[in-house]
């Protein structure tokens, strides 16, 4: 066996025990919080997710983290927020890696919500949003609304409140 591959099971294996132990998850996404919910969006790097959350933040919306977002059950709620080694970061493909409060009006900042829902963006042949799915994330099931983007194109922010609307429709 190769060391990328013990390193890769060795990691997943830490993963399980955190989830299990901790009860908490590192999820790749950004999380953004509309009043007192939070929200994750996941999907592939370069997609887009960290541009249309910074224009979301512009209208409103408050940031919490972009590229690793942690999730931990706490008295059955599901509190979202940055992981602590890279929270004060953001990267876009445009900007690079740049310090949040070089980026974000601080009263914009958030370190952490309860966990309300979540968008999961992937590549489509035409856009698209999902109706009300659901997902599991340490055994609590969340809205989920799918969003495709065409393969050429990236998550623009009327897209994500789109699908922000459809989820708040159902709760």
């Amino acid at each position: 066996a190769s060391p990328l591959h013990e390193n890769l099971l060795a990691s997943r294996i830490r993963s399980i025990l955190r989830e299990k132990i901790h009860r908490c998850v590192t999820l790749h996404g950004v999380a953004l919080a509309c009043g007192e919910r939070g929200i994750l969006l996941t999907g592939p790097s370069g997609i887009g997710k960290t541009t249309a959350a910074l224009e979301a933040v512009r209208k409103g919306y408050d940031w919490i983290a972009d590229d690793l977002a942690v999730i931990k059950s706490i008295q059955g709620r599901l509190m979202i927020s940055g992981h602590p080694g890279i929270q004060q970061y953001i990267h876009t493909q445009a900007a690079g890696i740049a310090a949040a409060d070089r980026m974000l009006d601080g009263s914009r900042r958030r370190k952490k919500a309860e966990l309300a829902f979540v968008i999961d963006v992937f590549r489509a042949t035409r856009e698209e949003i999902s109706r009300p799915l659901e997902t599991r994330i340490l055994e609590t099931n969340l809205p989920l609304v799918r969003v495709g983007i065409p393969r050429t194109g990236y998550l623009r922010q009327n897209l994500l409140g789109r699908a922000i609307q459809k989820l708040n429709e159902v709760g």
